[in-house]
């Protein structure tokens, strides 16, 4: 493929992920994100508001960076936590299951968009099966916490401040829904630009490249553009809420905001050539061949070791892409195979080099041991649930 690298990823996401976080901020800033949450409470009910949490996650970080999800939506889980009695640890697991589940498999998240373009699979085919995918590790992250959190004493948690940590558990001043802007407005941009993504895909196969529909769809319907329409769309329906020294303000830190995250994501690209071109990944590959393992777990192991190793949930996604994009070529495996795998492995542990571990125990007022027993174990459940979807699309890809 012509992704060579650092140029080519950003080439190919470069403006969709700016495009992604400047909807992300819209919604954040107009609290959008939190009209989602609190309508999740409202469906399921607040007796089930860690299943409340689990489908919020899964739905804002599709645009929204998961760390970022996490701080938003933070106050929220305190909120529901202090109203319901259920244990923070079963609300923010299942926040975080949710949140990371569509972090590694659903564009345009960063790390899936680019294994997907890593590996030539169409976006919306790829949004299709990782939002399968990421339906499976948010139930296992979900129902773990439910299960193993329910009944544990209250000294198997520790915070880093316990006097703020009582003050906060008095303070009951739950999230008032009349300052949050409707659910339409809130869920329109972020479901416009993936219907039009998927409408490209669905119907791309169906018609002629030359038709009509299909000449604007395959306009709309691109990445790029449909989430500009998505960015656009939360300017009209949220924009009276921000007023316009806002909106300029949110483009202005959208640009600081997407810098690093593209060239993080960049740089796990040209790591990936790296590995490719030096040979290193052709001898892993080798290595791993000569283990004879099932081959779904190929990509599930380098990017679980990639993860564990350096943190990055996308560098990890990335990289296992690039390695085994060969491997199923000879093999003859649909690539879709190895970008759900790469996206299970880089599940597998978020511990102390993540920052999104940090965001957490922060947000949340564990310490870092807390963090471990919580988050980190949990990763291990959701990852699991990674793995099963994989095999099931195995049975019939």
């Amino acid at each position: 493929s012509d992704l060579s690298g650092f140029s080519g990823t950003v080439k190919s996401i470069g403006i969709v992920i700016i495009f992604g976080i400047m909807l992300g901020n819209y919604l954040d800033v107009a609290k959008g994100t939190n009209r989602m949450a609190l309508d999740a409470v409202r469906l399921v009910g607040q007796k089930h508001a860690g299943l409340a949490m689990a489908i919020t996650g899964y739905i804002v970080s599709i645009p929204v960076f998961c760390d970022a999800g996490f701080v938003i939506l933070a106050p929220l889980v305190k909120a529901i936590h202090r109203k319901t009695k259920i244990p923070l640890a079963i609300l923010g697991v299942s926040l975080a299951a949710g949140l990371l589940s569509t972090h590694v498999f659903v564009p345009p998240t960063p790390g899936p968009l680019a294994a997907a373009g890593l590996l030539g699979i169409d976006i919306g085919r790829a949004i299709i099966y990782g939002a399968f995918a990421a339906v499976f590790m948010t139930l296992f992250g979900w129902i773990f916490a439910e299960l193993y959190f329910r009944n544990k004493p209250e000294s198997y948690y520790s915070y880093r401040d316990a006097q703020a940590q009582a003050e906060d558990e008095k303070d009951d001043s739950t999230e008032n829904d009349s300052d949050l802007p409707g659910s339409l407005a809130s869920l329109l941009p972020l479901f416009l630009p993936i219907v039009l993504i998927l409408l490209n895909t669905t119907l791309g196969i169906v018609l002629p490249k030359d038709s009509p529909v299909m000449t604007v769809i395959s306009f709309i319907g691109n990445a790029n553009i449909a989430l500009a329409i998505g960015a656009m769309l939360a300017i009209i329906t949220l924009g009276k809420r921000l007023g316009s020294k806002t909106i300029l303000k949110v483009m202005d830190n959208t640009l600081r905001d997407a810098g690093p995250i593209v060239f993080i994501t960049a740089a796990g690209g040209a790591l990936g050539q790296v590995l490719k071109v030096s040979g290193a990944g052709d001898s892993l590959a080798q290595t791993v061949l000569g283990l004879r393992l099932p081959f779904i777990l190929v990509p599930f192991a380098v990017a679980g070791l990639l993860k564990v190793i350096q943190g990055s949930g996308t560098v990890a996604v990335i990289t296992a892409a690039t390695l085994c994009a060969p491997i199923a070529s000879n093999l003859g495996i649909d690539p879709i195979l190895i970008f759900l795998a790469s996206g299970a492995g880089a599940r597998l542990c978020c511990h102390v080099n993540d920052s999104f571990f940090w965001v957490y125990t922060n947000c949340l007022g564990f310490d870092m041991k807390t963090g471990l027993k919580t988050l980190s174990v949990s990763n291990l459940a959701m990852s699991a649930g990674g793995l099963l979807a994989t095999f099931l699309c195995s049975l019939w890809l």
